[in-house]
């Protein structure tokens, strides 16, 4: 895997978030905000490495294909790896294989 660091980044600056916006919620407003935004940024840095690492295979037809930011953030995710999208070959809403790019 090329990009290691970025999901790190992304689990870190969630986790600190997370245990700012507690702290954050019990003193002051000002590192509530603070940490919420650290919070969407890590998200967003996660979901954008798992789109440009992995590729998604159908169930249905076996095609190969990338998605879209847009597409991995609304997709319903089905488990480790799977999720609900549609196929740009057979044009049906099927399950989804995720496989990580070489």
């Amino acid at each position: 895997m090329k990009n290691k660091g970025y999901p790190i980044f992304g689990i870190l600056l969630s986790l600190i978030s997370l245990i700012l916006l507690f702290i954050g919620a019990i003193s002051s407003i000002t590192l509530l905000i603070i940490s919420l935004v650290g919070l969407l940024i890590g998200i967003y840095t996660l979901m954008c490495w798992s789109t440009v690492s992995y590729k998604w295979i159908c169930d249905e037809c076996g095609e190969v294909f990338e998605i879209t930011l847009k597409q991995n953030i609304f997709g319903v995710n089905s488990g480790l790896n799977y999720k609900s999208l549609y196929c740009p070959k057979c044009h049906k809403k099927t399950m989804c294989k995720g496989i990580q790019k070489q």
